[in-house]
């Protein structure tokens, strides 16, 4: 009786470093994250790090003195918020294939853990067997 005790704390423990191995990976992945935009005229080029922060921010040409200072600012912005978009796509990229289904982040930034973890855990009941071990598909068919 100790034996597949035994085994399935041996396939558990296996299952668990080869999750360790994924999630290592995917942190490195996301530690070379990188965003780039180019504003559409191809004046400004900006570039962020994974985490947003401005890494670099280019002005090609001389064109840019020509533009009233608000006008600049505002290609700069708008650039620069088009690459931390980029980013944190490739961010939620690396991370593809770690978190359970329902459980995903989202890439617009606004990124609720509780009700992320709720719908998941709604998701799961749903699929659960019943305490007669009747599961809600067959409850539907027989019902």
């Amino acid at each position: 009786m100790s034996e597949p005790m035994e085994f399935d704390m041996q396939q558990a423990i296996a299952e668990l470093r080869a999750e360790q191995v994924r999630i290592q990976a995917a942190g490195e992945r996301m530690t070379k994250v990188t965003g780039t935009a180019t504003s559409k005229d191809r004046m400004v080029t900006a570039t962020v790090d994974g985490q947003g922060r401005l890494t670099g921010l280019r002005l090609a040409g001389t064109r840019y003195r020509g533009l009233a200072p608000a006008e600049l600012c505002t290609r700069i912005v708008s650039t620069v918020r088009a690459a931390q978009e980029d980013a944190a796509r490739e961010t939620a990229s690396a991370l593809t294939g770690l978190l359970p289904p329902g459980l995903g982040v989202p890439v617009d930034g606004d990124f609720d853990l509780d009700a992320m973890f709720d719908a998941a855990v709604s998701a799961a009941m749903a699929s659960a067997p019943d305490a007669n071990g009747t599961s809600p598909e067959g409850a539907d068919r027989d019902g």
